[in-house]
């Protein structure tokens, strides 16, 4: 008997340990979508469904002003104008924001990297080209008919200077 309910009172602990313990969330609301949120922060004041919070029983209510006692003895006052506030985003709106923005530097990140490797090149195949060209390897350019015409002495320097200033303009 001992032994059995030793047993029993063993396994209601272990049950109880698994039972996760209610969050200690202060307020409670509903947002815009009839969504309830848990915080330990209020609810911004564009929130007027709170079902909880903090020194109040659970139970949903809505804030109302009171009326002036004496209708026609308050002095008119004009309604407060409130600028149109934007709702709070809910957190999937705000995990796909945070996500494209993601989404979009690495992008952009994709996009500097090739460009990087492209110049890279560009400037290895430069830098080849005046090689060439100071080795005295034999060179030719396109003409505009389509035949190719050989690089004399002058138009060989000429296309040495021309190939070190670009080379200098955009590897440097």
């Amino acid at each position: 008997m001992i032994r059995s309910s030793a047993l029993s009172l063993s396994l209601l602990a272990a049950a109880l340990a698994t039972v996760p313990a209610p969050a200690s969330a202060q307020w409670q609301w509903r947002d815009a979508s009839g969504r309830m949120v848990y915080s330990d922060i209020p609810p911004p004041p564009s929130i007027t469904r709170i079902v909880k919070s903090p020194g109040q029983l659970s139970g949903e209510y809505r804030p109302v002003e009171a009326p002036p006692a004496n209708a026609e003895s308050a002095p008119a006052r004009p309604a407060p104008v409130k600028a149109a506030a934007a709702p709070a985003p809910t957190a999937e709106e705000a995990f796909q924001k945070r996500r494209a923005e993601r989404l979009e530097a690495a992008a952009k990140e994709a996009q500097k990297e090739a460009e990087a490797n492209e110049r890279t090149t560009r400037c290895a195949q430069l830098r080849n080209y005046a090689q060439g060209l100071q080795q005295g390897v034999r060179t030719g350019v396109m003409t505009a008919d389509g035949s190719v015409q050989y690089l004399g002495g002058e138009e060989r320097q000429a296309e040495i200077l021309k190939t070190n200033a670009n080379i200098e303009k955009n590897c440097g």
